[in-house]
């Protein structure tokens, strides 16, 4: 039995989880005794334990909706709560509190609104940041506005360094559990059941690997991303869920990159970039680990954000000038942050492991997207200098992991091919080199097929684009390549997520991280382990 949750050989089902689970039950049942909240001491008289406010309703009052939680750089001592409502609401605001402490004063949130291109739709979030939290503390709070009910969630901040076991989790490309609008986006039952399972091993937090809900190929994106918010909503209230932009988060025409939407509905760490990149790349510290979100559109060959419908029905999208192919926006000032947050991780005694979650992906067996050369030309020199451990990334709806990699194999120069370092496949030494992983089946109906995959199988690599112009998309050129790298595949089972236990005191001064990859059938909301293995590495501190 894991000290973090439920025993990992136990199957994950939607009944199980709903036995006791739900958003005001999970955060209140959780609350420890004596706790006390930060933001302010609730004055005398105030409402204590676990009571919620009342206030009276007014007739049409948008009630809060799409709730969700992120760390701040800090995970010990920063979060965030963001919500939206159907329209403008009258004085957002959220109250934190403990079990059995009270709430503090209500505190102001922010508004952030833009404007959907496609359909002209006005998008109403709201936003509080809380600072000075005390680490390793388990918090509940609700959310208000004037003549709406308060809804209710909780969150737990990170430990310090080594101080403590904890658990994270991942996947991606989860699109949502039925149809809007013309049901041009994807869709299945499994972009429901897989939050459920996951909120079932009890994670401190979660970290999305890109491909939310896929909205910028939705007629209807802004109620594509109301569907994705309040289906993981009862996870999502409870624990931070922390993302990286994917293609489909770029809708061609929602600020300069396509990222406004993304950018909008999120209070991320801030990167010291213009607003323009804000939320695009950042990073966060928790307990001995320091995870880096990067966007990888900057950087990839692959044209993978086009939408024929948006290319269509944008207003003005010719005039405009609206083009969702966007390699090298950033011209180079990704890069140069990225360097600057792994040098001075690797810098950090209390930092041992640097985790990496991205979308689209550096190596790849299936004939479906393909690895990208520009991850392998831009980020995997840097990810070798600074010893990246690990790197969760989507894009391939499958799953897949490597060997640890460094550096390229001669054979192939042009193709810059990872080199595997080391073959065991169940304990694998991070010094030796970076392990990816693709956990790229949230729920996504359109899963790698099996005769998408060579036997014996090769790597694919998308090596170029053929020309395109912001109506016609510019298609990819892919090549095969030697795949010793790639140590373990599942391409019979369509969906699911990974678990990571994080152990920061293992025997013989190393921490480790004990992997395990549960997979569900189409259609199933059991989700059972399909894979184990483990991370090792000497300690830092």
């Amino acid at each position: 039995m894991s000290p973090l949750g439920p025993s990992d050989s136990s199957p994950i089902s939607r009944r199980r989880f709903l036995r006791g689970l739900g958003v005001g039950s999970v955060a209140v049942g959780a609350l420890g005794a004596g706790v006390m909240p930060l933001i302010e001491a609730a004055p005398a008289g105030a409402l204590t334990g676990t009571s919620l406010l009342r206030q009276p309703a007014i007739m049409g009052a948008a009630v809060p909706e799409q709730l969700h939680v992120q760390y701040g750089a800090d995970a010990a001592t920063e979060a965030a709560v963001s919500w939206a409502t159907a329209e403008r609401v009258s004085r957002p605001k959220l109250r934190l509190g403990a079990n059995d402490a009270g709430f503090g004063f209500p505190i102001d949130a922010e508004e952030r609104v833009y404007t959907e291109a496609l359909t002209g739709q006005t998008v109403y979030t709201y936003h509080v940041a809380l600072n000075h939290l005390l680490a390793d503390t388990q918090y509940l709070y609700q959310v208000f506005n004037a003549g709406a009910e308060p809804v209710s969630g909780g969150f737990r901040t990170g430990p310090r360094s080594r101080s403590k076991p904890f658990r994270f989790t991942s996947y991606g490309d989860q699109s949502i559990p039925s149809p809007v609008g013309l049901g041009l986006g994807p869709w299945s039952p499994n972009a429901g059941y897989i939050v459920p399972a996951l909120e079932a091993t009890e994670p401190l937090f979660h970290l999305m690997n890109g491909d939310l809900c896929y909205a910028n190929i939705s007629d209807d994106p802004v109620a594509t991303w109301a569907s994705f918010f309040n289906t993981t909503m009862p996870s999502a209230a409870n624990r931070p869920w922390m993302p990286c932009s994917g293609n489909h988060e770029n809708e061609v025409g929602n600020g300069p990159e396509g990222y406004l939407s993304y950018q909008t509905r999120f209070t991320l760490p801030d990167n010291g970039e213009p607003a323009a990149w804000q939320g695009n790349w950042y990073s966060f510290v928790v307990g001995n680990i320091c995870v880096v979100s990067l966007n990888n559109d900057d950087v990839c060959l692959q044209d993978g954000a086009f939408s024929a419908y948006r290319a269509a029905h944008v207003p003005n999208y010719t005039t405009n000038g609206d083009n969702p192919y966007i390699v090298g926006y950033s011209g180079g000032a990704q890069k140069i942050w990225l360097e600057h947050t792994l040098s001075h991780a690797r810098l950090r005694p209390d930092i041992d492991w640097i985790v990496v979650v991205m979308h689209q992906v550096a190596m790849s067996s299936a004939h479906f997207n393909g690895a990208d050369l520009g991850i392998r030309q831009q980020w995997l020199p840097l990810f070798d200098k600074y010893g990246v451990d690990l790197v969760v990334a989507g894009h391939e709806h499958h799953f897949e992991r490597t060997f640890a990699v460094r550096g390229t194999l001669p054979q192939q120069p042009d193709l810059l091919t990872p080199a595997p370092h080391g073959t065991d496949s169940q304990l694998i030494d991070t010094t030796k080199g970076t392990v990816h992983m693709i956990i790229g089946g949230g729920g996504n109906p359109g899963f790698t097929p099996l005769h998408d995959f060579d036997m014996p199988h090769d790597g694919v690599l998308i090596v170029g684009v053929n020309p395109g112009n912001p109506d016609v998309q510019h298609t990819t050129i892919t090549t095969t390549e030697q795949a010793p790298w790639s140590a373990y595949r599942d391409i019979t089972t369509p969906y699911g997520f990974a678990t990571f236990d994080v152990v920061p005191l293992a025997p013989r001064g190393t921490t480790t991280i004990a992997v395990t990859h549960y997979g569900a059938a189409a259609g199933s909301p059991t989700y059972s382990p399909v894979d184990r293995f483990t991370l090792v590495r000497p300690r830092r501190g």
